[in-house]
């Protein structure tokens, strides 16, 4: 009888020990905010021109709406570990992003690959993140839809995280550079990665991944521009390093991206056959005082593109400057990107900046309010002959970010 109840017991201890090796949490973010929006803001910016003639730009109506996501995407998710023993352990992430102010799905990112679109991309349930790997004191190996190397060691130079108005990963509002393409770091959520990161080491971070196009036909698949094709695995490779001592950090890395242009049969008919990205370096340096920071960003965006006459290579240089002051009972955080194209055909040699002022109050560990300030500054890629201006696009919200 005494053996029976010990072997209950032990039984009923058994899966109490199996949950304490483990853990899952539930995390998000509720982001809200009343914005104001210019009507050059509110334009409906036309893709490349077709034929011969431009679409002209149309003027939006300048007013308020509620927001989502100005300082930091809504979303939630789950995220666990479990100990395997040794220092290994299993870890997990599944993360979904959404529009607050409606209720959709939302989060998609900005860069579309060949075959993607903004409704494709958006309609993916796991959105943000989603991947399963290990962890030990070698790293970290994972396989998923995750971040890219870049998006990593950028990360810290931008003193805002990449959040409010024309933060270091994705400007705001008209956020497209060539082909649908996030003018500052190129495709920062990758499909189908390989993704390690290195512990740290004597400050060093190290971090790489191989992404799977998954194009193995190699057959020349349509993008999102008007009479151009692609070729290729899609294939992403990419690295990038990170190293801190006390208030001083430097990073660089690269991405290679294997897709090619091919002749559309459109040739004839559009002056832009093809215009896609093959690859990004980036580098950045910043400085951490106690109650203030700055940063100072380079990256590179190179293309192929093929007209109907011959190949080019364009390229967007962009220059970045971040910023942060502790100011009274919060933080003032200053962003800008300054985007220089160089034959890309609809904004051919042309610069654009893109500036961001926000302020954010902590009322909790987890919950802040913040009002921010945004400005995309077109001039230099507008017209002086053109019927319609959106050359000074301006937004300012007032909004409440809680974290659980």
């Amino acid at each position: 009888m005494k053996k029976s109840l010990l072997a209950v017991a032990v039984a009923a201890a058994l899966p109490a020990v199996a949950h304490a090796q483990s853990s899952v949490t539930l995390f998000g973010i509720m982001d809200a905010s009343v914005e104001y929006s210019n009507a050059n803001a509110n334009a409906s910016t036309p893709p490349v021109a077709t034929g011969a003639t431009a679409l002209p730009f149309q003027e939006g109506k300048a007013g308020l709406r509620l927001n989502s996501g100005t300082q930091s995407g809504s979303r939630f998710g789950v995220r666990g570990s479990e100990d395997l023993g040794g220092g290994l352990k299993a870890i997990f992430t599944l993360e979904h992003g959404f529009d607050l102010s409606t209720g959709d799905t939302g989060g998609g990112s900005p860069f579309l690959l060949a075959g993607q679109t903004a409704t494709t991309t958006d309609n993916k349930f796991w959105n943000r993140q989603i991947f399963v790997g290990l962890e030990g004191r070698w790293g970290a190996l994972t396989m998923g839809r995750q971040y890219s190397p870049l998006f990593w060691a950028l990360l810290p130079a931008d003193f805002s995280g990449y959040t409010l108005y024309n933060n270091w990963a994705a400007s705001t509002g008209s956020n497209t550079g060539a082909a649908g393409t996030a003018i500052v770091q190129g495709p920062f959520r990758l499909d189908n990665s390989l993704s390690f990161k290195s512990p740290t080491m004597g400050g060093l971070t190290v971090y790489g991944v191989y992404a799977f196009g998954e194009n193995l036909t190699n057959n020349p698949v349509g993008s999102t521009i008007p009479g151009s094709a692609q070729a290729g695995t899609g294939d992403i490779w990419g690295l990038a390093a990170g190293w801190q001592l006390g208030g001083l950090y430097l990073t660089a890395g690269y991405h290679s991206i294997d897709r090619k242009t091919v002749a559309g049969a459109t040739a004839t008919a559009a002056p832009l056959v093809g215009i896609v990205l093959q690859d990004v370096t980036a580098l950045a340096a910043s400085y951490r005082w106690t109650n203030f920071g700055l940063s100072l960003g380079y990256t590179s965006l190179n293309y192929e593109q093929r007209t109907a006459a011959a190949l080019a290579t364009p390229s967007i240089k962009n220059t970045l400057i971040s910023g942060f002051a502790n100011l009274g009972p919060g933080q003032l955080l200053l962003n800008v990107v300054r985007a220089d194209f160089t034959d890309v055909i609809g904004a051919a040699n042309t610069a654009k900046i893109q500036f961001g002022l926000g302020y954010t109050v902590p009322l909790s560990k987890r919950t802040n309010w913040y009002v921010a300030y945004g400005k995309n500054d077109y001039s230099g890629a507008q017209s002086p002959t053109a019927a319609v201006k959106v050359d000074s696009q301006q937004r300012f919200s007032v909004g409440i970010r809680h974290l659980f």
